[in-house]
């Protein structure tokens, strides 16, 4: 099962693509089969559900400056050194420590990296914010399997699949 994490400051522009995009991907993925998470930030407390036993893989998705493409997708390793578990915890921290004090190195997790241009404090996602929120919801989409509720119903504003 996976888990998926978005996050990012909602009141920061673009720098809330993540949270927007977990919110997307909670109102129609099967909760048998993904648990979705929006959070503003990475908590140590979010590696007591990393560590469920039913959860074997993990998305990150967040927002990223000066990332010239729309999205981008990389593996993880588990970092072993917990660094500081403040403001600026990374996913691969995350892992370290779900494997450290739960025995969980056999857990995988991914980052999608999406990008944003405006991150300034109370500007709004702009159009070219919508469409790396509309083609990462493609893209967790295809490799988590999952299909939209909107395919499932033929909806004539399928955009998807």
């Amino acid at each position: 099962m996976w888990l998926i994490i978005g996050y990012g400051n909602l009141l920061r522009g673009d720098d809330g693509l993540g949270c927007l995009l977990a919110r997307r991907l909670a109102s129609y993925l099967p909760p048998d089969r993904a648990h979705v998470i929006a959070t503003h930030q990475l908590t140590p407390e979010l590696a007591l559900e990393m560590a469920e036993p039913h959860i074997h893989r993990v998305l990150f998705m967040d927002a990223r400056r000066n990332q010239s493409s729309i999205l981008t997708y990389d593996e993880l390793s588990a970092d072993p050194g917990v660094g500081s578990p403040g403001h600026q915890l990374q996913p691969s921290a995350l892992l370290g420590i779900t494997a450290t004090l739960y025995d969980r190195a056999d857990l995988r997790g991914w980052l999608l990296g999406l990008r944003g241009i405006n991150f300034e404090l109370g500007a709004s996602p702009d159009a070219l914010a919508q469409k790396v929120l509309l083609e990462a919801e493609r893209f967790v989409d295809d490799i988590t399997g999952f299909c939209c509720q909107r395919c499932m119903t033929g909806s004539p504003d399928k955009v998807h699949h």
